[in-house]
């Protein structure tokens, strides 16, 4: 992920480049006629001192606003900004271009500003439409890369499941005829957890195989209880596990097997003794979103390991495929204990 990172800057700036040296070179073919005074290559390039950072204004503003979806604050300052925009232009093209010879107009004709405001009502539609064609070229390169990375993704997570994974029913077979031994000799607290763990396995067997983008979160919350109940079980105490769960998980939704990727980690790498609860699990349901919390105790040298399983790094991409700007995810170690935070708010179609 960091090299992907390392390797997306560059490649930003060389289109940015690309693109002002096209349009610098279109600029100054199309203004070379008989009545503009001066040298036209070099009038373009002070124009283009005067345009670019106005575009990048324009453009700080738009990709601000569309991280926040606040379109109307975004309307407001680019209307604030045109009268900015005519004052700075009249300035340097009447004022200071001048005192270095350089001139964008015909000497014996004088702009008003009726003019200049009328004129530069077009031009800064022009930049409006640069800015946005621009970022939507940039929008779709991303796009054409994230869906091969996925796709690259995806046939090595196959390649992988094909090689070193045993088939799922089979193991919940095996799991569940454990279970019904144990049932037969009376054992019956780890028969049911025994069952609950072979569920949990086919569960995320059959809903990795689905392909499914999005399941109810019901499902996932109920598997995730079933692994509480096998902490429970494993560490022969009740009391380890805080488990508190808010509000009503209907209409939201999930990524599938994700909440039980944060699970697993609690289930290999959670630090538990006697002194009291080592681990909580906290599941928040509001209407327009829901937060899952996980803090377990930790210990330095049984970190998560970064070579198997769901990385977190992965977890984050896959989110941001399939929530986009609507989740956050946090995570980290504080005194002793790792926590993950995730929030996903439902959907504009009403579903998370």
């Amino acid at each position: 992920m960091k090299k992907i990172a390392e390797l997306r800057v560059p490649t930003n700036v060389l289109i940015h480049l690309l693109g002002w040296v096209a349009h610098y070179w279109l600029t100054a073919s199309r203004n070379q006629t008989s009545e503009f005074e001066g040298n036209i290559y070099v009038a373009a390039a002070s124009f283009f001192l005067l345009y670019i950072p106005l575009f990048y204004t324009v453009w700080f503003i738009v990709g601000y606003c569309a991280v926040r979806r606040a379109w109307k604050f975004c309307f407001l300052l680019l209307l604030l900004f045109y009268p900015t925009l005519v004052s700075i232009t009249y300035l340097m093209i009447y004022k200071v271009f001048p005192l270095y010879d350089i001139v964008f107009y015909n000497s014996e004709y004088r702009l008003t500003w009726i003019d200049l405001f009328s004129t530069l009502i077009v031009e800064y539609c022009k930049l409006l439409v640069h800015v946005f064609l621009f970022r939507l070229i940039l929008w779709g390169i991303r796009s054409i890369a994230v869906l091969k990375k996925q796709k690259n993704e995806n046939s090595e997570l196959k390649e992988q499941q094909l090689r070193f994974v045993l088939d799922g029913h089979f193991q919940y077979n095996v799991l569940s005829s454990v279970a019904n031994q144990l049932a037969l000799k009376g054992n019956w607290e780890f028969a049911r957890s025994l069952g609950r763990l072979g569920s949990v396995q086919r569960y995320s067997y059959e809903k990795t195989h689905a392909r499914l983008t999005m399941i109810n979160l019901r499902e996932e919350v109920n598997q995730v209880e079933s692994l509480i109940d096998v902490l429970r079980l494993q560490y022969g105490n009740n009391d380890v596990v805080e488990y508190v769960k808010k509000g009503t998980v209907d209409g939201h939704k999930v990524p599938p097997v994700l909440l039980l990727s944060f699970m697993d980690n609690v289930l290999k790498y959670a630090s538990v003794n006697d002194t009291g609860r080592s681990i909580k699990i906290k599941i928040d349901c509001q209407d327009d979103m829901f937060t899952f919390v996980a803090i377990n105790k930790f210990e330095n040298k049984r970190g998560f390991r970064r070579s198997s399983g769901i990385g977190l790094s992965s977890i984050q991409e896959r989110l941001d495929l399939l929530a986009q700007q609507r989740y956050s995810l946090r995570y980290g170690a504080r005194f002793g204990y790792f926590f993950v935070e995730l929030t996903i708010k439902k959907s504009e179609h009403g579903s998370a």
